[in-house]
């Protein structure tokens, strides 16, 4: 890293004050900090980060230099060979006007080998994680969360001790078990025994068979009574903030924990979930449908999600998946956080395979009768999928996700996308014929936000990429949306004259919501700010990989719309909006 890129950063953080989620500044006057460790492991076990040695934060980001850069580089590379896993980390000992600092630049560790910590230490006593300006060591729940990434461990195979096979609702095994034999004809001919211990449903053990946490959820009697927290609250909150009562002074108005097998959580919870629901109108045709706010299908998915893929260690067996319903959004949240290498910007795209901590659970779960017709859930990995097509479709916002390692939440907000204004907008254009999804895409681009193939799959839950940007195409084509870029680089604005060429026409309506901009080289513009920010960041905002981030930054700053603080071969280095835009 060059002076001048040292600069300001160094600027930019005396003009906020503190240090950064991306930089951590010390004054190391004294020698290497002996806490450094933290921020190294803060860093690599989040998106990466900055550290530079020989700043005083406490006195304006003052450069007060090294007394033994060389020293403390030789020290700092050690450090960072001393973790695990080790830190590959380009340092530089950069003169600012004959005070020397080091640079440090750590990259984000794969998720697969979390949590980094420094290797002479147990990884409870030293993980971090950067929050804001600070380091926060993590609990030991979630060291334990990330270790299982590792080499997971199957707890929902494991054997409730306490329960027998006299604690499984029989009928609902005997329609399993056909259901199975249906089916998979591997298991034509085996029997009921069998075909339960073949399933992991149950195992044998000294005391005889016992039911699997799995099989216990899936067809106990009354599961709680071995495992009372395994089950589902359902909140409702008068206000959208859940600290402020209603207009009687009311905190709820309903709180209920529901209990029971799976089959008759997830049904319970919907029919509770639907009382407390409106109904909107959509106008399919020449029909007036009356369909409830958020729709059963998603309701259904979302909570099947939850239980499914919740962690069921020890450790968490006390904690209930948690559904909170607000005038304005509805929150389902559930024990442990994303698992595997999948992180948020690839749910339900299908680039990476889906992956689950309890293949045991979601295997029986796949042929466990919910209501007929159907099964508590496919098992294919497609649920976040068909979460975003089914809202789309219903012309609501796709559902927002939020991974904190220890937990998981789902997002569903409540607000119209396509409201009266924008139908009558669409009205003048030539939309006719256009799917569902298209219209939403017409809609967001109303707002001023710029799509892309992957931004578009996410707001409407087009699985295929060629599907995707056929339909893309073919809004270009009626000039609705004008394109730039080529291939993997292509974006998509609205077009100056909208498609003004068809008379007023009937538009088939729905209410729908906002959508996060995503992508490419206009949407990389869109989500860059004053506010230096890194490219893992970036990353991580957009859904775009590493790669398309780095052609778009390129391009952006070709055209002066975009500077870097820091080198460009460096992934840490900051990106914000230029200073001397040309003129448009």
């Amino acid at each position: 890293m060059d002076r001048e890129t040292v600069s300001r950063i160094l600027a930019d953080l005396a003009r906020l004050g503190r240090d950064n989620y991306r930089v951590e500044v010390k004054k190391a006057r004294g020698g290497m900090p002996t806490t450094l460790h933290e921020t190294i492991s803060a860093f690599a076990n989040a998106d990466g980060g900055t550290i530079i040695l020989g700043v005083d934060e406490k006195a304006s980001f003052e450069v007060t230099g090294l007394l033994d850069p060389d020293g403390i580089r030789d020290r700092f590379v050690g450090l960072c060979r001393s973790m695990e896993p080790a830190i590959a980390a380009p340092v530089d000992i950069v003169d600012m006007s004959g005070s020397k600092v080091l640079v440090a630049e750590i990259p984000g560790v794969p998720r697969e080998h979390r949590p980094c910590h420094l290797a002479s230490m147990a990884p409870w006593d030293s993980s971090f994680v950067r929050m804001s300006d600070g380091d926060r060591k993590l609990s030991a729940y979630e060291v334990q969360i990330l270790l299982e990434n590792r080499k997971p461990v199957r707890h929902d195979a494991s054997v409730v001790t306490e329960a027998s096979e006299a604690d499984l609702d029989r009928p609902r095994v005997d329609a399993y078990l056909a259901r199975v034999r249906e089916q998979r004809g591997v298991f034509t001919g085996r029997t009921d025994d069998e075909i339960l211990r073949l399933l992991n449903v149950l195992r044998d053990t000294p005391d005889g068979p016992r039911p699997t946490l799995a099989g216990l959820l899936a067809f106990g009697r009354y599961p709680q009574q071995h495992l009372p927290q395994l089950n589902v609250t359902v909140t409702v909150f008068p206000t959208p903030d859940p600290t402020k009562p209603g207009p009687r002074g009311e905190r709820f108005l309903d709180s209920r924990s529901i209990d029971g097998s799976i089959p008759l959580i997830v049904q319970d919870a919907i029919a509770l979930l639907k009382r407390h629901m409106k109904q909107r109108s959509i106008i399919a045709g020449i029909f007036r449908i009356e369909e409830w706010e958020y729709p059963e299908e998603v309701l259904r998915e979302v909570l099947v999600n939850a239980i499914a893929h919740r962690d069921y260690s020890s450790s968490a067996q006390g904690a209930q998946v948690q559904v909170e319903l607000y005038p304005d959004r509805l929150l389902v949240r559930n024990p442990g956080g994303l698992f595997g290498p999948l992180n948020i910007a690839e749910l339900g795209l299908g680039t990476i395979p889906a992956s689950s901590r309890n293949l045991v659970l979601l295997k029986i779960l796949e042929d466990t009768p919910l209501e007929p017709g159907h099964t508590v859930c496919e098992n294919r990995g497609t649920g976040i999928a068909q979460v975003r097509a089914t809202l789309s479709n219903a012309g609501m916002e796709p559902a927002r996700f939020e991974d904190n390692i220890a937990t998981f939440a789902v997002t569903i907000p409540n607000h119209a996308l396509l409201d009266e204004p924008t139908i009558s907008w669409l009205s003048t254009m030539n939309v006719e014929a256009l799917s569902r999804g298209q219209l939403t895409a017409m809609a967001l681009a109303r707002r001023g936000e710029i799509l892309t193939n992957v931004s578009y799959r996410q707001a409407t839950g087009v699985a295929d990429s060629r599907t995707a940007t056929a339909h893309l195409r073919e809004l270009c084509e009626r000039g609705l949306l004008v394109r730039r870029g080529e291939r993997g680089q292509s974006t998509y604005r609205l077009a100056s004259g909208e498609g003004r060429n068809k008379p007023r026409q009937e538009i088939i309506p729905a209410v729908a919501h906002e959508r996060t901009p995503r992508t490419h080289r206009d949407v990389v513009l869109a989500s860059l700010s004053n506010e230096p920010t890194s490219r893992r960041v970036i990353v991580d905002q957009t859904g775009l990989t590493d790669v398309q981030v780095r052609n778009a930054l390129g391009s952006l700053r070709r055209a002066r719309l975009a500077e870097i603080v820091g080198p460009v071969t460096s992934k840490n280095a900051l990106w914000r909006l230029a200073d001397d835009q040309p003129a448009s």
